[in-house]
């Protein structure tokens, strides 16, 4: 692209909130390359040195320079963070299920899926139960006995020995 205007970088962001951010993106490899870029480019460098630097074609960081330029940082951040499948149980429901379960002791994740699918009308797999149960901060953990005989001072014995 010959004979192109260096453009300018608005002005959304102060160089320091700007480091702060860029800081903070560095285990986001693609945000922190936006950011670096905008970062750059408001130093003076020329987007063709920035791009070449950041291994990316010109029209991809004029892109993003004008994503910024429009938006402000939010310009910068991927479109696909809302996609995929929506769940079929709303947050209410999995609000009013957690209640339930927090309620009724020694559940399985079949029992699980029993209450949901009578409650909510909804048939889940078992897989997908186990990771709602996840989404909700309830972890499996494997049965132990409970010994009927066993003393009042059972631990205190313990400790003697």
């Amino acid at each position: 692209m010959v004979n192109m205007v260096q453009k300018k970088v608005e002005k959304h962001l102060t160089k320091k909130e700007l480091e702060t951010i860029i800081k903070e993106f560095k285990n986001d490899c693609k945000l922190y390359k936006r950011f670096v870029l905008i970062d750059a480019v408001r130093s003076g460098k020329k987007v063709s040195e920035v791009c070449d630097f950041l291994k990316i074609s010109e029209p991809t960081g004029h892109r993003w320079l004008d994503a910024y330029n429009e938006n402000g940082p939010e310009g910068l951040y991927t479109k696909y963070h809302n996609s995929g499948r929506h769940s079929k149980l709303t947050n209410e429901q999995k609000k009013e299920l957690k209640k339930i379960v927090e309620n009724e002791e020694n559940l399985t994740v079949i029992r699980v899926h029993q209450i949901i699918k009578d409650r909510y009308e909804v048939d889940y797999s078992l897989r997908q139960i186990k990771t709602i149960m996840n989404e909700l901060d309830f972890n499996y953990g494997k049965p132990y006995q409970v010994f009927a005989q066993k003393p009042k001072d059972a631990e205190s014995q313990l400790k003697k020995t």
